[in-house]
């Protein structure tokens, strides 16, 4: 194919085996006879995109929200790149170069092909978020045990933490994602373990996690037929209020109120998930001074994804949860860390 003056063999690009290509970008595992990774196509909390490399396939396709593609697809939609730019990364990656071409001109009478139109992106009103806005949540209440109530209260109000009731449960908490220019991209809420007695007490309840845009598009308080953003930091909204401020990034928002509380010196943004690690959701931290810090069991992926990144920001990746953790909790991260000291002197 040949593009401003390039020329891509789409063809052979496409023909990159999917997983290797996957493996580069993103965490994979093996499922039956294929591998599935996370869908850059939706907020995918447990890997729902499955790749296929049998005979005559090798594309990638989403069981969860239906979409998928071609290798070029998929790079595409995972790095927030154009058409050109994936063609770039994938023939410099993997040795199928380009060689310069002068496009022809388009013969008069004719029309370019049709662009590929996709689905418009949707925001939630600000007003829904405001309504939210509350320490009356099962985090909140777990925070209040450890950290000053009027500390909590900052930090609810900077970073809007709300409180839901669902399922017969009020105290869900809710996390916005909000983006640089003050658009709420999204809310996620999980329900947590308020019980300072129980083992798994500031932990969230497992299968207690849910997207609130969905859901109000299938309750009508949302239009249907756009799609939300998933390229957004949680607390993103808050790096053009403290733009000297050194920033620390982490995998959950929980782990950014914990450190947020422990070291307001800092500005703590989260990705959302290990596998948020990606250059359209960094781009914000363009020229930050930025300590990236990964929950125990992603330290050496991260880095490996932040080396990749460096033009981006100045990142540090610490590995303070590996060396921190105890044997037992392959799982450790900064909330379980400052959990345990502010417990041990608190009880």
């Amino acid at each position: 194919m040949i593009l401003h003056g390039e020329h891509f063999d789409t063809g052979r690009l496409n023909a990159v085996p999917i997983t290797r290509v996957a493996q580069r970008l993103d965490s994979v595992r093996r499922a039956g006879s294929n591998y599935v990774t996370a869908c850059p196509w939706h907020e995918d909390e447990h890997p729902s995109l499955t790749l296929y490399e049998h005979t005559d396939e090798n594309r990638c396709h989403c069981f969860a929200c239906g979409k998928g593609g071609s290798v070029i697809d998929y790079v595409m939609q995972h790095e927030g790149w154009n058409f050109k730019d994936a063609c770039r990364w994938l023939s410099a990656t993997y040795g199928i170069c380009t060689t310069p071409f002068t496009a022809p001109i388009r013969q008069s009478g004719t029309k370019p092909g049709p662009k590929r139109e996709e689905p418009p992106v949707q925001y939630i009103p600000s007003r829904m978020l405001d309504e939210l806005v509350s320490t009356e949540n099962s985090l909140c209440r777990c925070l209040m045990h450890m950290f000053h109530p009027e500390a909590v209260k900052w930090v609810v109000e900077q970073y809007r933490i709300g409180a839901y009731s669902f399922r017969d449960c009020d105290d869900y908490t809710v996390f916005p994602n909000i983006d640089a220019k003050g658009r709420v991209c999204n809310l996620k809420m999980q329900l947590y373990d308020s019980d300072p007695q129980s083992p798994r007490f500031a932990h969230c309840e497992k299968g207690c996690c849910y997207w609130l845009g969905k859901m109000w598009v299938r309750e009508g308080r949302l239009p249907p037929g756009g799609e939300f953003r998933s390229d957004c930091m949680f607390g993103e909204h808050l790096l053009s209020r403290f733009p000297e401020s050194n920033v620390v990034l982490v995998e959950s928002p929980k782990n950014a109120l914990f450190g947020a509380l422990a070291f307001p010196q800092s500005l703590w943004l989260a990705t959302g998930n290990k596998n948020q690690l990606k250059r359209s959701v960094l781009a914000p931290l363009r020229g930050r001074n930025v300590i990236v810090m990964p929950d125990c069991d992603a330290v050496d992926e991260w880095r490996e994804g932040i080396s990749r990144m460096a033009d981006i920001a100045n990142f540090t990746v610490s590995d303070f949860c590996s060396r921190m953790a105890p044997d037992a909790q392959p799982k450790y991260d900064i909330a379980d860390y400052l959990q345990q000291q502010r417990m041990s002197v608190r009880f």
